[in-house]
């Protein structure tokens, strides 16, 4: 879990990461980071439908589109890609790198893609263009990030389309181990407080016993089965005595 101060870096791509605010610091509010990105670099035009960017200057020029508006921003300027409206942001230069503050409102679970995706970078785990190699790291990658962003290039219904697929190739890829967060990414995961030990105590509790009792309802419906089928068995067997006798009789 990323705290005031961590840096991460993508060799791959350039980027550098220094966190200002993590999510836990703003229970979940904002995400507040120093962004460097290399020359040329290029985050091509998106919405997101809940999230608010925000970016402010701190050296070189950041060119944006914002709603079909396009400008150049330089030190000190800043600049917001609203929820639901569509934005793109490039580095214009050819030899100096763009610094920004960023910000991310709500982060959701963006700060966690950031450290993975970083992660597998370094790791040698993804393209040139940053992508994960493994497809099925990238059906869990897209599965958790779903609805937080959508390219403007491609309908929207086409999309969502494509996504719906890549969650049942997600399923899978989670039950090979791929998941979203990595401890050796992201740190080890803080215990639950007291409260959560409860709770789980309690749920682990019900689940134990809605089994316990699926145990016992199977239990006893198998048994009603045995003797209805015992008593059935039984009843057959005195028709056939009783037509023994009547035959004996005549």
């Amino acid at each position: 879990m990323a705290k005031a101060g961590d840096i991460i870096e993508n060799p791959i791509t350039g980027e550098r990461i220094t966190f200002l605010k993590t999510t836990r610091e703003t229970n979940g509010e904002l995400l507040r980071f120093e962004y460097v990105v290399p020359p040329r670099f290029l985050i091509p035009e998106h919405f997101h439908p809940r999230q608010e960017e925000r970016h402010e200057v701190l050296s070189g020029t950041l060119r944006g589109r914002v709603g079909g508006q396009e400008r150049d921003y330089g030190e000190g300027q800043k600049v917001v890609g609203p929820a639901g409206v569509p934005h793109a942001w490039k580095n214009p230069s050819s030899g100096e790198e763009l610094r920004l503050v960023s910000e991310m409102r709500p982060p959701l679970v963006f700060e966690t893609l950031l450290e993975t995706t970083f992660g597998l970078a370094r790791d040698g785990k993804t393209t040139k263009q940053g992508i994960p190699k493994n497809p099925l790291q990238i059906a869990v990658l897209a599965d958790e990030s779903r609805g937080m962003f959508y390219a403007t290039r491609v309908p929207l219904a086409v999309q969502e389309g494509f996504l719906t697929l890549l969650a049942l190739l997600a399923s899978v890829g989670r039950l090979f181990g791929y998941r979203t967060r990595y401890p050796e990414y992201s740190g080890p995961e803080e215990p639950p407080q007291r409260e959560d030990r409860r709770s789980a105590t309690v749920s682990e509790a019900m689940k134990g016993g809605a089994l316990a009792a699926t145990a016992i309802i199977t239990l006893v419906v198998l048994l009603l089965i045995r003797r209805r089928s015992r008593s059935s068995s039984g009843l057959q067997r005195n028709r056939r005595g009783i037509r023994h006798g009547l035959v004996t009789l005549v």
